[in-house]
């Protein structure tokens, strides 16, 4: 199961339009901008693992409605989570479109496949 689509896409898009120069701005701008994703993503990090104890839930009754809950609770802790990550990949995909925009290419593919990593780690369970 993947992550729900919260901006990732549309980051991806903008860093494939400013990697065919369809996407410009200054460098000191670009780099301004992606140091902001950063201190987003790295926010999102703590946030993450702050959140993995909504999965782990208990004080319910031993019992079929108690056994629900417990499981209802923790999908909903699961599903913030992954939202978490979601935004996290959203933050690193446009750090990559502004430095692709500012001309910092190299920088560019370091940071959109720093992207996929971080959701393929999150993925599997590397949070």
């Amino acid at each position: 199961m993947g992550l729900p689509d919260k901006g990732q896409m549309a980051g991806q898009a903008m860093y494939e339009a400013a990697k065919a120069g369809e996407f410009r701005m200054p460098e000191d701008g670009a780099l301004r901008l992606a140091a902001t994703c950063d201190k987003l993503a790295d926010g999102l990090v703590d946030e993450i693992a702050a959140a993995q104890r909504l999965t782990r839930v208990t004080g319910f009754a031993d019992l079929p409605s108690g056994r629900g809950l417990t499981q209802g609770f923790s999908k909903k802790g699961q599903e913030y989570m992954d939202t978490l990550a979601a935004f996290r990949e959203t933050a690193l995909r446009y750090k990559a479109a502004y430095l692709a925009a500012g001309k910092k290419f190299t920088e560019a593919d370091a940071a959109n496949k720093a992207a996929i990593k971080a959701t393929a780690n999150y993925l599997e369970g590397d949070v």
